[in-house]
């Protein structure tokens, strides 16, 4: 079902994949091409705010079924449906709703230079978390099923290789520890890499995006 890293996944791979139809070890596969594939993993994103416009427009189209069952079909009766006038103002309107009004209300709540908190979590996700750019950071890490370890060192790495930040966590307890960031971080991606004492190599790693 998993293609070579050389290669891009496939929409149907991605769509399995977010719903969660798919194996544990071929959900590890793609996780680990989706790290080294900004193409892929912009894709993923695509079809996350598709399938998020179909939850906003479900009551709409007056259907009783979750979108999670989505069925054959569905796609094509959704096009359909949004040629009419009506569905067309009510979808503008959502798209409004979430392009703008929710953005601008997010960022109203939040006071100026007050760390955001990211949840970096082991368990994957159809997107990478996000906080806006210019901002403290206060990562909240997530440490458990992690191999034993006295500490481990958390290291901060931009999407080029650079490494921005190199700290331990001495002393932190599962399954969290917190990580301040205080430089502000620029647009882009960003990945935290965790070791242990006795490991060379990183045993687990998040990314996160900065826009």
């Amino acid at each position: 079902m998993f293609q070579s890293s050389a290669m891009h996944l496939t929409e149907e791979q991605l769509e399995k994949y977010m719903l969660q139809q798919v194996s544990e070890p071929a959900a590890a596969a793609v996780e680990e091409h989706l790290l080294v594939c900004s193409d892929c993993q912009q894709q993923l994103e695509q079809l996350e705010g598709f399938t998020n416009t179909l939850r906003a427009v479900a009551p709409i189209l007056e259907r009783e079924d979750r979108l999670a069952d989505l069925q054959p079909g569905l796609g094509q009766r959704f096009f359909d449906w949004i040629r009419s006038p009506l569905p067309a103002l009510a979808f503008g309107a959502a798209t409004l709703l979430a392009v703008f009004v929710v953005p601008m209300a997010y960022r109203a709540s939040q006071a100026v230079g007050q760390p955001v908190t990211l949840e970096l979590q082991a368990i994957r996700a159809a997107s990478a978390p996000e906080a806006a750019a210019g901002r403290p950071l206060l990562l909240r890490v997530e440490l458990a099923g992690l191999p034993p370890a006295t500490s481990y060192r958390a290291e901060l790495a931009a999407e080029n290789g650079a490494v921005l930040l190199t700290r331990s966590l001495q002393g932190a307890e599962p399954p969290f520890a917190l990580l301040t960031v205080s430089k502000n971080l620029s647009a882009g991606r960003y990945w935290l890499r965790l070791y242990g004492t006795d490991h060379a190599e990183a045993i687990r790693e998040f990314g996160f995006a900065i826009r």
